[in-house]
């Protein structure tokens, strides 16, 4: 099963930025405050999914560079753009981009390693491409 990963991340970060202490990373001594105030009309995730996601975010917080968990959060959390995330940490925006893909995809299969199911899977799963299934050939 394939997530948005994105729409599941934006979620996740209007859920930490409203929580006071939701995380299981230390986001304040990484300098990470929420930039926006929470949107009305677009919502959050529930704290069972909250809490699961946070989990694979400290479980990435051990294995990879405290640069790219700083990046994530400053792009989830924090509601930055990627052109300020790379202005600010004077970076080149390729860079930042590369390690949001990469946090992506880690959590994604941090989720399904875990064979974690989300309240907000109806809405962010994506539709499974069609495996052996042939094109019509048309024949002159």
């Amino acid at each position: 099963m394939r997530r948005n990963m994105q729409e599941v991340l934006e979620r996740w970060g209007r859920w930490a930025a409203s929580e006071e202490y939701c995380s299981l990373v230390d986001w304040p001594a990484m300098s990470v405050t929420p930039g926006r105030k929470p949107e009305a009309g677009k919502p959050g995730c529930s704290d069972e999914d909250g809490l699961a996601i946070d989990t694979c975010v400290a479980h990435m917080s051990t294995v990879r560079h405290a640069e790219d968990i700083l990046i994530l959060g400053q792009r989830f959390i924090g509601g930055r753009t990627t052109r300020f995330i790379a202005e600010a940490m004077d970076i080149p925006r390729f860079n930042v981009t590369r390690s949001l893909r990469s946090s992506e995809e880690f959590l994604e299969g941090c989720l399904v390693a875990m064979a974690v199911r989300l309240d907000m899977d109806p809405i962010v799963v994506l539709p499974e491409p069609l495996a052996d299934v042939q094109k019509p050939m048309l024949i002159f």
